[in-house]
This record gives structure tokens, sequence and C-alpha cells, in this order.
């Protein structure tokens, strides 16, 4: 079979990878994490990708292995870290840029509710992937009279 592959300048620069050390989902277990990612990690680092994108749940050893074998932009999303924890870790080098998630689900005005200090709404799981507003388009913005959830 003959295919066409489009001609793009830079095709790796306009690239990146998203990966989930020791993530469980769906029962997975990963018994060598700094084995298997290091390697991953470093094999992935010559391809001068646009950004390596990591979900991180806590091994911050890790964290910094993988953070001094990645020469690009790290992305780094800590599930469930207050946002002073993901901005420090900007601030302390250990990511170039944070994601958010589902807090700026959540959050329609997210951008004005840490400029002004305002407490955020909680994601609520048990609506993602419902096919319904409900959980996309119904949390409140922090001036509606219906509050946070």
């Amino acid at each position: 079979m003959v295919g066409y592959v489009w001609p793009l300048e830079d095709s790796a620069g306009r690239t990146g990878i998203r990966l989930s050390p020791g993530n469980p989902y769906n029962d997975i277990r990963e018994d060598d994490v700094h084995t298997l990612y290091s390697a991953l990690v470093g094999a992935l680092a010559p391809l001068d990708l646009a950004y390596l994108h990591l979900v991180h749940a806590g091994d911050d050893g890790l964290l910094g292995t993988l953070r001094s074998l990645w020469p690009g932009t790290l992305m780094l999303n800590r599930p469930g870290a207050e946002l002073s924890t993901r901005a420090r870790d900007v601030a302390e080098g250990r990511a170039d840029v944070i994601s958010v998630g589902t807090l700026a689900l959540a959050n329609p005005d997210l951008v004005d509710r840490i400029g002004s200090s305002a407490p955020l709404n909680s994601p609520d799981p048990a609506t993602f992937y419902g096919g319904g507003a409900s959980g996309y388009t119904d949390y409140p913005t922090h001036g509606d009279a219906r509050g946070a959830r």
C-alpha cells in the first residue's frame, strides 16, 4: 500500500507528547516507573519535539530526573495540587509551563478567579464524558449567584 506523507517543515517541532508515569488508569501497573520513563524520555529528547507534557502524581525524584533528561519545554500537570504548588513548579524550574486540566473545565472564569484570589469550583468527575451540559457548561462563574460548587 502506498501512502502520501504531507511534507511539513519542522514536523517534530510541531509535535508534543504526553506521559503519565505510574498512572494506575484501567488497572495499569508499572513496577519500573523510574527505569521505564527515564529510558523513554532519554530516547525522545534528541527528537526535538515541541514539548513534553507530564501528568505527574507525586514522585518528585522521578520528576527531577525527567526534567534533567528533557532539553525542551516541559509542561506539568499535578492533578489535585493547589495552584500555588503548580506555580512554584515553574518558579523553581521543575516545569516551563503548567496545565490545569479539569480546573479550567470547572471554572469557566479561571483566569479571573486566580487574579482575584476567588475560590475555585471543584470539578465533578461523575459528570465527565456524560454527553450533556452537566459538568461542562453548568459550572457557575464567580459572580454567579449560584456560588461555587
